[in-house]
């Protein structure tokens, strides 16, 4: 046999003499589905196996469980932030509103003062003459 051959028989395909029966097989190793030919070693594979694949799926399903727990906490983040900003923003509101009530009371009584300065500027000074023209009115009715 050439080193080819050789090779090839080592991965566990047949060399081939050219029959065209079973020319180009593979062996392939730890069949579990097969009870035929098992042998005593073949239960400790199986077992390791059926291991492996409950761990494998076990990590799937507690990955799944942490993403789907991050989601849910990203959610409740985002929501708590969103409410504390919108309270925020109203408290921030009022007290603007506030600012502008105390302001305007302020000039509301500037205004008033002002008017009262200019009500008394122009009011007349003598209240006598204004006694004197309600006797003359007086006087004058009595007297028609």
């Amino acid at each position: 046999m050439s080193e080819n051959a050789n090779k090839e028989n080592d991965k566990g395909t047949s060399t081939g003499t050219g029959t065209g029966i079973g020319e180009d097989f593979k062996i392939i190793a730890h069949i579990t589905s097969s009870t035929a030919g098992s042998c005593s070693g073949d239960f400790h594979v199986y077992r390791t196996q059926r291991r492996k694949e409950i761990n494998r799926l076990e990590k799937l399903e507690q990955e799944e469980k942490e993403t789907q727990e991050n989601n849910d906490f990203i959610q409740r983040r985002e929501a708590i932030i969103l409410e504390n900003e919108l309270k925020v923003k109203k408290k921030a509101e009022q007290r603007k509103k506030t600012k502008q009530r105390k302001q305007h009371s302020q000039i509301r009584k500037k205004l008033k003062e002002a008017i009262k300065e200019q009500e008394e500027k122009h009011k007349p000074t003598t209240t006598t003459s204004d006694s004197q023209l309600n006797n003359d009115i007086q006087i004058k009715t009595t007297t028609n």
